[in-house]
């Protein structure tokens, strides 16, 4: 069997990602059925990226990087992921530029060094699954390409800020270290009095996020309308997670916040009735270039 079992790629989804889940739930059921397949694909991706640390498995990266470009492939999560792909047009690019990424992160620590740094990371993980998702849901393939990466970036932004204590811990930092005086892992988990400035650098992080958030928002017209709620809520889901992380001060040494399902609902409710933050947001002016950083990469014009 060459497809992923929809109620297998769901479960997956809801397993490893709650609130695009949650929002799945306010998506078309074929929407949310391929979002679902996509979602698992990169998942896949992700974890085997994570063990790529010894020659064979790098190997079984290589191969399903090359399956990619065949268009064939005996795993079954790529070969689904290939004919997800045919069937919506979606950009191979993208997602050998995730593999990319994901590799790169895991065979070496990941030190981010500056902003721009950040930002390209970001689309290297999650910039390339919005473009993905974008033809996904029916949105205007001439023109919403960036707002799709714009939330990408947001999103895994909101991710970093979250999961700051638990990436220090593996040896990572995603902070730009022009932001903490270079402040390494170890040290970050380790040091108390560093907390305050690390603090710091995660509310600027936020800062930085939503500005992404309101450009993508800006963007969410070039959905049509059955599935831009959907996106709105997972949008919105996500961005509250900072939010949750701002009323603590940035507390980050405090370990992963998450965001309780009445507070989703509650979230959810504002953009049903057209009260969302976001809606207010994106008619905001960026006071950041935020394009810059992306140029000359895949889907990025």
């Amino acid at each position: 069997m060459t497809r992923v079992n929809s109620q297998d790629a769901a479960a997956t989804m809801k397993l490893h990602g709650k609130s695009f889940w949650f929002a799945s739930l306010f998506l078309p059921r074929q929407v949310a059925s391929d979002a679902a397949r996509l979602y698992a694909f990169c998942r896949r991706m992700d974890d085997l990226a994570d063990i790529a640390v010894t020659q064979a498995k790098r190997e079984v990266l290589a191969k399903v990087r090359q399956d990619l470009q065949r268009g064939v492939s005996d795993d079954p999560s790529v070969a689904d992921f290939l004919e997800l792909a045919r069937q919506y047009d979606l950009p191979i690019g993208a997602a050998d530029w995730l593999i990319g990424t994901f590799l790169e992160d895991a065979e070496a620590p990941m030190l981010i060094e500056n902003e721009k740094q950040l930002v390209r990371y970001c689309y290297g993980v999650a910039g390339t699954v919005g473009l993905m998702m974008s033809p996904i849901l029916g949105a205007d393939r001439s023109r919403a390409g960036a707002a799709a990466i714009y939330l990408g970036v947001a999103m895994q932004m909101t991710n970093i800020a979250r999961d700051v204590l638990e990436d220090a811990r593996g040896g990572r930092r995603y902070l730009p270290g022009d932001w903490v005086r270079d402040a390494l892992p170890q040290a970050m988990a380790a040091t108390p009095e560093s907390r305050q400035e690390i603090a710091s650098a995660v509310a600027r992080l936020l800062d930085l996020a939503d500005q992404y958030y309101a450009r993508a928002a800006a963007g969410f017209t070039l959905i049509p309308s059955q599935s831009r709620r959907g996106i709105a809520i997972a949008a919105s889901v996500y961005r509250e997670i900072g939010m949750v992380l701002r009323k603590k001060n940035c507390a980050w040494w405090e370990g992963r916040v998450r965001v309780s399902l009445r507070r989703k609902l509650w979230v959810a409710s504002r953009v049903l009735v057209g009260q969302a933050e976001l809606d207010r947001m994106k008619r905001s002016k960026p006071v950041v270039d935020l394009w810059s950083p992306l140029e000359g990469l895949p889907g990025v014009r």
